[in-house]
């Protein structure tokens, strides 16, 4: 009987110490609510805010930086040495530009490298300028190893073609000779010369040991890819004339 009446009165007093902690400490409770966002991490994202603020700042500066930058030409070149593919590539005009102006500073020069290929025949730049700068250059030949020195006026001598400034025609003809290849661009000479029949192609026979290395005259380009290149600038910048320059 003392026993029961004993255990009851416990569990009473426990009860009432639980409930009274409970009432006495709700500051407690509220400040362990995970919602809750303390004063540093206001304080974290203040510095966030300002670190985007100055990052955006150096984007802008650095946009307006590379406006003020002038692009670089794109020049077509080789090594003379190797004769390898030229390292880059035609520049084209913009897809939205749909015509480039037709000027006296879009031009052709054949000049001198002072160098020969495997079989002993010169070689000669062909230079391609539009609006006075220089967009392109490939490697040619024009002539033979053993006509080097023949006169350049005269027809029949296979010597390369004389000095002075020709005119290009606006569109290559099919080739009339397997050793003129596919398509034969005219040029004419804007000068008194004994010199006809002479034009730009591509040299089928070039570094070959069949006699053929070369041309009559005409200018060959030493690979058919640049042909179509040195076509693709005819189209777009109708060159007013070829300039060559081999002699000096």
């Amino acid at each position: 009987m003392y026993f029961q009446l004993a255990l009851a009165f416990i569990s009473c007093l426990v009860v009432f110490i639980y409930t009274s902690n409970a009432k006495q400490n709700p500051s407690q409770t509220q400040a362990s609510n995970p919602l809750e966002k303390p004063n540093n991490v206001q304080l974290t994202t203040n510095d966030l805010s300002n670190q985007k603020q100055q990052q955006w700042q150096d984007f802008q500066q650095s946009q307006k930086a590379q406006l003020n930058q002038k692009p670089p030409v794109s020049i077509d070149t080789y090594s003379p040495n190797s004769l390898e593919t030229p390292s880059k590539q035609l520049s084209q005009p913009s897809q939205t530009n749909t015509a480039t102006p037709i000027s006296r500073d879009n031009y052709m020069t054949l000049i001198p490298t002072n160098t020969t290929n495997a079989v002993g025949n010169f070689i000669y730049e062909l230079q391609l300028y539009g609006n006075g700068q220089l967009i392109a250059a490939y490697p040619t030949v024009t002539g033979q190893a053993t006509t080097q020195n023949k006169n350049r006026h005269k027809e029949g001598t296979e010597a390369p073609l004389p000095d002075g400034k020709y005119s290009v025609a606006s569109s290559a003809v099919p080739g009339t000779t397997p050793e003129v290849g596919e398509l034969f661009l005219p040029i004419e000479p804007l000068f008194s010369t004994g010199r006809t029949a002479l034009g730009i192609h591509y040299d089928p026979s070039f570094q070959k040991t069949n006699g053929e290395d070369g041309t009559q005259g005409c200018i060959a380009l030493t690979r058919k890819q640049d042909l179509d290149k040195v076509l693709d600038y005819v189209k777009i910048y109708q060159p007013q004339y070829l300039e060559v320059r081999l002699q000096t």
